[in-house]
């Protein structure tokens, strides 16, 4: 079975930015998010909260802390 990894969207007041896609984990410290792709690659955000993790589409969207 071959495994994809999912999309990570920002939700923003204009709209919805594509982050991330294979991302494969997603590591919360603290304040801190931090979203590891397939390849190792890293991209870390402070403030974010998850708004909605969709299993099926394999899309995960966050939004900033208010």
């Amino acid at each position: 079975m071959v495994m994809s990894g999912s999309t990570v969207y920002m939700s923003t007041k204009d709209g919805v930015l594509e982050l991330v896609s294979n991302a494969v984990r997603l590591i919360k410290e603290g304040d801190r998010l931090t979203i590891v792709d397939d390849v190792g690659e890293r991209l870390e955000l402070s403030n974010v909260l998850v708004k909605e993790i969709n299993l099926l589409s394999g899309n995960i969207v966050l939004e900033k802390e208010a």
